[in-house]
């Protein structure tokens, strides 16, 4: 990947970027292949999320989050997407709403869910109304350090728990950066930004892309660029990113690479993001998944149905953002 290495000082002075003359013959048949891949998650996707919400009746652990917020790209970007999802987002909604059975507001233990149903771009008019009482469950029981405790099963995952608080607080506060309109959600992410910038020693692919995500929503050039490097030279030979930075590369950390990747402006023609294109629409599997090892300390050494999940939802979330055009 040295090639994508030399590229960056030009990066986010000029968005462009200089791909081969193999890369650039290839690139109609690998955009319309990207374009089958996302559509052929789709049905997966639905699926797995409708499957959910019956058996479980839970709309924590990412689940509902994940599928709302990709299905929406999907709708958005002109893929075939069922009607039911101004359904699932109106059950999600008041689901977090809710309180359960010890008088608690649902959404208060599942912030990073609620937080992805924010950063969806989801313009159902369920959402639109409950979304100032949403941003309010983000703000409850931050820690005195500006941090907010990962919720579920999060805290169990394979990196140290204080790099997963700090992803977790990166995900609300990027939420919580769409609404700056009051002193208090002021004085909040100021606390949790204080925290996020004394996180160090990250050994996730995702703790780098939620920290480009946030350089591009703060408009911090200088940070961007240098989390544009850093993600770049983890990417590995195939073109994959682990979900772990030193783990084989898998559909979860590498759809969440280029998702962050895109929204920083690199351009979909970058051998870099083309080689993390090839390397999705090559191990797709039959029915429209991806497989991912579990991101639990205890299941990392077998693939995983929620890491499945959580990895199919990334890929194409990632694809769709790396994607030059939308399809026809």
């Amino acid at each position: 990947m040295n090639a994508a290495r030399n590229l960056i000082p030009l990066l986010l002075a000029t968005v462009t970027t200089v791909t081969s003359q193999n890369l650039a013959a290839d690139q109609p048949s690998l955009v319309k292949q990207s374009h089958q891949a996302v559509q052929k998650s789709i049905p997966f996707i639905e699926a797995g999320g409708q499957k959910w919400i019956d058996s479980k009746k839970c709309v924590s652990c990412h689940r509902v989050g994940n599928m709302i917020w990709t299905l929406s790209t999907a709708r958005n970007r002109g893929f075939q997407v069922s009607s039911q999802l101004e359904e699932w987002t109106s059950w999600a909604v008041e689901a977090s709403l809710a309180t359960n059975d010890k008088g608690k507001i649902v959404g208060i233990g599942n912030r990073e869910g609620v937080a992805q149903l924010l950063l969806s771009g989801t313009d159902t008019k369920t959402l639109l109304s409950a979304r100032q009482e949403l941003l309010t469950i983000l703000q409850q029981e931050q820690q005195s350090d500006g941090s907010w405790k990962p919720c579920g099963q999060l805290p169990s995952q394979k990196r140290p728990k204080p790099e997963t608080a700090a992803v977790s607080t990166v995900w609300i506060t990027l939420a919580l950066l769409d609404d700056q309109t009051s002193a208090e959600v002021a004085e909040v992410t100021t606390a949790a930004l204080e925290f996020i910038n004394s996180s160090e020693n990250p050994q996730s692919t995702e703790w780098h892309a939620v920290q480009l995500l946030l350089a591009v929503k703060r408009g911090e050039q200088e940070r961007q660029q240098k989390q544009v490097e850093t993600l770049l030279q983890l990417q590995h030979e195939d073109g994959s990113w682990g979900w772990l930075s030193n783990d084989p590369g898998d559909a979860l950390g590498t759809g969440l690479a280029l998702y962050a990747l895109a929204q920083a402006g690199v351009d979909a023609n970058d051998s870099a993001v083309q080689n993390a294109h090839k390397f999705l629409v090559q191990s797709q599997q039959d029915d429209g998944s991806w497989s991912v090892h579990g991101t639990k300390a205890n299941r990392k050494d077998a693939v995983q149905e929620t890491a499945v999940y959580w990895g199919t939802t990334w890929a194409s979330l990632g694809l769709m953002a790396g994607l030059p055009d939308s399809p026809r």
